[in-house]
């Protein structure tokens, strides 16, 4: 592999491909490699000359078997019937036989989902074009039991127009011609429909458009959701009770069966949802604003695990706005186990919470159950938040520290005299704002940490604030997080 003008894509790619192969990747090292091979050309370039070479040392030490098809047990099948031993790659690296079977298994899947990345089929993956039906690939699974009415998909297996998946425990990852990646949690039943459309008759799907993905459509028994770009969630009840959230860009929702909206029986015949924005829409094709969304119910395709797996906190947030804005569908996402370096902070904005040196963030913190509320509400006047608490906790307020302390804070909370940063992304008062990696990296604002214990669980009522005097300044909605006592 050429590296002489520049060894930073390779380097990249090395580490994080390398991990993978050996078993030590975490789920930020495949966030971080994914997101990389899908935004870099370059990047895109090496990960592909990278694993073929990788392919190619492997091939030799497995002996061909044209008529079987590389799915995983049958890669491993020919690992277990020869007799391997460890060879050394040119460069001097060690490469035993069981990052062999890793290379050929991850290279089928780096193949089947080569074509997204770069909008074009590859020479190396004939046998994914060979039926037109084919419009996605099953790249991955966890915990799944199928339904026996429903015929299994193996990992790596290439998914059709038609086909129904059926599951009742476990998740599913999918990845569409289309450049969609489609997350799918148990239960769930969910039909093929083209290579950009699916319907789902009940279940949870996270889907994520990549650069050419914009246009694909998930239907339901109640609702039609079109993704404009974006990243999103659909969830559907046993009755075809449809809630979208949108996580990232924006998205239509066309209200009602379709019966119903081919009858145009519905007053309300369509939606468009933005970053923050979330609805309900019921069996009669009218919807409602979803308050909150937890992150283990409605995950994002590409959310971090949680950090444990104790109760949940945070179990519901709501407040006094739905009155007096009907039309309002901004939702407060509650993020399990969550709160760690570079956490988005927000559900309207990009922003990112960061320890403000290099210490990082409070070790007490890490990994709290925390709430992404809307920014845009720190414009809203008696403003009431009600956050309910599970079980007896710490709960923590971040102020932000250019503005007066209000009556309801002081009276519940005390300053832990500890701080916490905020790293801003681009938004509409700044266009410049940019994020960075890390702790102290790129801190914008901020934010007095405050805390309160709660002896039992209960409704924690939290309120509005005062505009700074300088608003040129900048200022920010404050965050929320709890920790179990």
């Amino acid at each position: 592999m050429n590296t002489s003008d520049d060894s930073r894509p390779f380097d990249l790619v090395h580490e994080l491909v390398t991990k993978q192969l050996e078993g030590s990747a975490t789920e930020a090292d495949q966030q971080q490699l994914a997101a990389a091979v899908t935004g870099d050309t370059d990047v895109r370039r090496e990960y592909i000359e990278y694993m073929q070479e990788t392919a190619h040392i492997a091939s030799r030490l497995v002996h061909p078997q044209p008529t079987k098809s590389m799915a995983n047990s049958q890669v491993l099948e020919a690992f277990d019937s020869a007799d391997l031993a460890g060879t050394t790659h040119q460069s001097g690296r060690s490469f035993s036989p069981a990052i062999a079977v890793s290379a050929v298994v991850l290279l089928a899947a780096s193949l089947a989902i080569w074509q997204v990345f770069v909008g074009q089929q590859t020479p190396a993956t004939p046998t994914l074009i060979a039926n037109q039906s084919h419009v996605a690939t099953l790249i991955h699974s966890a915990g799944v039991v199928w339904d026996s009415q429903h015929r299994a998909v193996d990992e790596l297996s290439r998914v059709s127009i038609g086909q129904k998946l059926c599951i009742h425990e476990g998740t599913l990852k999918l990845v569409f011609d289309s450049g969609v990646e489609a997350l799918l949690l148990a239960p769930c039943l969910m039909e093929v429909q083209d290579r950009d459309r699916v319907y789902c008759t009940y279940g949870r799907i996270a889907a994520k458009a990549g650069p050419h993905g914009s246009g694909f459509v998930i239907d339901t028994p109640v609702a039609r959701v079109t993704d404009l770009g974006t990243e999103f969630g659909v969830a559907i009840s046993d009755s075809g009770e449809t809630e979208v959230a949108v996580f990232e860009g924006e998205v239509d929702v066309e209200l009602g069966s379709a019966d119903q909206r081919r009858q145009q029986t519905v007053s309300t015949k369509r939606e468009h949802l933005v970053q923050g924005q979330a609805t309900r829409v019921g069996r009669d094709g009218r919807s409602r604003r979803i308050q909150s969304i937890d992150n283990q119910r409605l995950p994002g395709v590409r959310d971090l695990a949680p950090l444990h797996s104790k109760s949940p906190v945070i179990a519901a947030v709501r407040d006094n706005l739905s009155e007096r804005r009907p039309e309002s569908r901004m939702f407060y996402r509650i993020v399990h186990a969550g709160l760690r370096e570079d956490c988005k902070a927000f559900v309207d904005r990009d922003h990112q919470w960061n320890g403000v040196s290099e210490d990082g963030i409070p070790t007490d913190l890490i990994g709290a159950d925390y709430v992404m509320p809307f920014n845009d509400d720190k414009f809203a006047d008696d403003l009431e938040v009600r956050v309910t608490v599970a079980q007896p906790a710490t709960v923590y307020l971040f102020f932000n520290d250019n503005i007066a302390v209000p009556p309801w804070l002081a009276d519940k909370f005390q300053d832990t005299g500890i701080d916490l940063g905020l790293d801003e992304a681009a938004h509409r008062f700044n266009h410049s704002r940019r994020l960075a990696v890390g702790p102290a990296a790129s801190i914008d604002r901020t934010f007095s940490i405050w805390k309160c214990v709660v002896d039992e669980p209960q409704d924690l009522v939290l309120g509005s604030f005062e505009r700074p005097d300088d608003v040129q300044l900048g200022y920010n909605m404050y965050g929320i997080a709890a920790v179990a006592q």
